[in-house]
């Protein structure tokens, strides 16, 4: 064994020009592809997060109504008693936290024109162990229960011309149909870095709320944090049956994969984006191919020596596939070492889409961060190592099939 990798390491050095050329192609593929996947994992985790933290929580608890109108935000189709709901959430295993929101609708005036903005009633401290709230107040303080507070968004703001300590005058319907109205002291100015939630969305008390909307008591939604997400489904069905144990399926809890499209994507993406990485190295591999095709066509008088001398076919193939080896091990382990730098310094900086991004009417963050992480690397290391002994297969069974007499002709 020896014996070959010290034959494959000669063979290797034999025309340096070409081994550098097919090594930076495997580098520059495992470098692509890490970090690739450090961007698409990162950027689909970024969008998870947001998505469960302002929108669907791990569980949502919802009238079984309100689900066929979700979209009219209908306020009569609420919660009654939503105290008795949130013990027997609380109470459930698995469940990290809990916490009551009202969503509703304004249309907003601002320059002779209509705007549609949601409020959303919350309570401060839960949302602080919810979403971490304070830290996404750029200006001001959060809001305080029972005070005529909001905080609200920095687009927000800058489209309607309010600063902190500014009024912001909410005129809506309640869920009887007669219209409300509430002077709301602007107490901050919050940036989740999504345009889609900055630009619409404003924060009230949820006391304040439940008094502008006439729903004393009632919630719209109750919204639940899991210590394993991914236990959601399951704890979800345990929750439905709990809540409705009078047999009504009044109430429904809906896991964060059935809300939306957002589980849908993530999961087709994982698919799509690995097919691409196996595509990039597949291609850079023939590289490889070529190389190592070349190299045995050029030594197949050597070979046929080798064999006449008694090398057995097994070592022919094992010589061709060592060389690939060798090379997809440096050229991977250089490749990996630039990919997991970018990886890094994507997980630090991000990548700014800046104003490009404020048009789009979903809630996905301006600034994009990877995931580093030591498997992704690992992996793309091993992938280089693999796609490039896979494509010196063929010369290999080339070199295999020199006859000793045939060879010795050859060149």
């Amino acid at each position: 064994m020896f014996f070959l990798l010290k034959f494959a390491f000669r063979n290797v050095l034999r025309n340096s020009r070409r081994t550098i050329l097919s090594g930076l192609s495997i580098m520059f593929a495992v470098m692509i592809v890490i970090y690739m996947w450090s961007f698409i994992m990162g950027m689909m985790g970024d969008v998870v997060d947001l998505f469960v933290q302002s929108t669907s929580g791990h569980i949502r608890v919802v009238n079984t109504e309100y689900l066929k109108r979700e979209k009219m935000l209908p306020l009569n189709k609420n919660i009654a008693n939503y105290q008795k709901v949130l013990d027997v959430v609380e109470k459930t295993p698995g469940v990290k936290l809990v916490t009551p929101r009202i969503k509703f609708g304004v249309l907003m005036e601002r320059e002779g024109k209509n705007k549609p903005v949601f409020g959303i009633g919350i309570d401060p401290q839960k949302e602080e162990q919810a979403m971490n709230f304070s830290k996404k107040i750029i200006e001001g303080r959060t809001i305080m229960m029972g005070k005529e507070e909001a905080n609200v968004g920095a687009l927000f703001a800058r489209d309607f011309g309010l600063k902190v300590g500014d009024t912001l005058t909410v005129v809506t319907q309640t869920a009887h149909g007669s219209i409300s109205a509430m002077n709301l002291k602007v107490a901050g100015i919050f940036s989740f870095g999504a345009a889609a939630i900055d630009r619409r969305t404003f924060y009230m008390p949820i006391d304040k709320a439940q008094y502008l909307l006439d729903i004393p008591n009632r919630v719209t939604e109750i919204f639940i944090l899991l210590k394993n997400e991914n236990k959601a489904p399951m704890i979800a069905a345990m929750l439905d049956k709990e809540i409705n144990a009078s047999g009504a399926l009044k109430y429904k809890a809906r896991a964060w994969q059935e809300q939306g499209f957002v589980f849908i994507w993530m999961m087709m993406a994982k698919y799509i984006y690995m097919t691409i990485y196996a595509i990039i190295l597949f291609f850079a591999s023939f590289t490889i191919l070529n190389t190592m095709f070349m190299a045995v066509m050029e030594r197949a008088k050597e070979i046929g020596m080798m064999k006449a001398m008694g090398m057995r076919n097994s070592q022919v193939k094992g010589v061709v596939l060592l060389e690939a080896a060798i090379i997809g091990f440096f050229s991977s382990m250089i490749g990996a070492f630039f990919g997991g730098a970018i990886s890094y310094g994507l997980s630090v900086a991000g990548i700014a889409f800046g104003g490009g991004m404020e048009g789009v009417d979903m809630a996905i963050p301006m600034v994009m961060y990877g995931k580093f992480s030591l498997f992704y690397i690992f992996v793309g290391f091993l992938m280089g190592i693999l796609f490039s002994i896979i494509a010196a297969i063929f010369p290999a069974l080339r070199a295999a099939k020199f006859e000793p007499a045939e060879a010795l002709r050859e060149i």
